[in-house]
């Protein structure tokens, strides 16, 4: 059911696209691209598949292309080509504003719509943005932590900095979490979108006991939910909280799977609900979706 949020994103985006056209019939020639982050992840392989799907549908012609890995330059450059191959329109997820805004504007100011999806580039003038609210995720996320941890305790974040959902993600929890004294954030770190070193870093927090202990580990992207899940499981340790977005449901090690918000639309209080079922430690639960579908007016 979450991987069908993420196919049900990609195929608004592209149907959102189409009728930026302007045109009652397509056809194959028409053709329609999808710049992703980190191409490599399920996350985008299903976002992919939904794309695809929309693209049959419409009749219309669908590239996907982007780094295997975070790499905004090389996100950059999949973008150009594909403004220079003159589409009728663009879909990103955009890596880094400060990279890509710039080439979106001039995508823009070729007559290429844009829209972007997953993470926006809020200036920039592209014509929609279409995923969640990652601000307010991330304080519903933050209300639910104190709720868990009983209002104190030592909490860990990782995340990839210079991404706008997920610094969306991150502020929104500041937010809450700097009201309690009693919750501290330890550290917030950068994988630099390598799943190992969330891994490793895990097993250091894991390490810490006293008032050094770790209660909380917060992933804010969908690289590192797993390998932390992994690494808080070799420990056999049950009185950890882990939340993690966009992580494979199937995932062996996560069982029920921790799944975050992307595309997703879902009513808050009911996904806040079933925490912890089945899962090998203590408390362990996914985030809702706050849907988001802003336009800007006037391109």
């Amino acid at each position: 059911m979450r991987a069908m949020t993420r196919v049900t994103l990609t195929t608004l985006a592209l149907a959102v696209a189409i009728t930026t056209t302007g045109c009652d019939r397509h056809s194959t020639k028409e053709v329609y691209y999808m710049v992703t982050a980190n191409a490599a992840l399920p996350y985008w392989q299903t976002a992919a598949a939904g794309f695809n799907k929309a693209a049959a549908q419409y009749k219309v012609t669908a590239k996907v292309v982007g780094p295997d890995g975070y790499d905004p330059q090389a996100e950059l450059a999949a973008l150009h080509a594909a403004i220079a191959a003159k589409p009728a329109g663009i879909l990103i997820s955009v890596a880094d504003v400060s990279v890509l805004q710039p080439e979106i504007d001039a995508a823009i100011g070729a007559g290429v719509p844009v829209i972007t999806i997953d993470s926006d580039a809020a200036g920039s003038r592209r014509l929609y943005f279409i995923g969640t609210n990652n601000l307010d995720a991330g304080r519903l996320g933050g209300k639910r932590v104190l709720e868990k941890l009983g209002g104190k305790g030592n909490v860990v974040f990782f995340t990839i900095p210079g991404q706008p959902n997920t610094d969306e993600r991150l502020k929104g929890f500041k937010d809450v979490l700097s009201t309690r004294s009693e919750v501290h954030i330890v550290d917030v770190v950068d994988i630099k979108s390598d799943a190992r070193a969330a891994f490793d870093k895990t097993q250091e927090f894991m390490a810490l006991t006293g008032p050094k202990k770790i209660d909380a580990f917060i992933c804010l992207e969908s690289a590192s939910g797993k390998m932390v899940s992994d690494a808080i499981k070799r420990t056999n340790a049950t009185d950890r909280l882990l939340l993690a977005w966009d992580v494979n449901h199937r995932a062996e090690a996560l069982h029920h799977g921790l799944r975050g918000p992307e595309g997703a639309g879902r009513d808050l209080p009911r996904a806040a609900e079933g925490l912890g079922e089945g899962l090998q430690f203590r408390r362990v639960f996914a985030l809702p979706g706050l849907c988001r579908y802003r336009h800007v007016a006037g391109g």
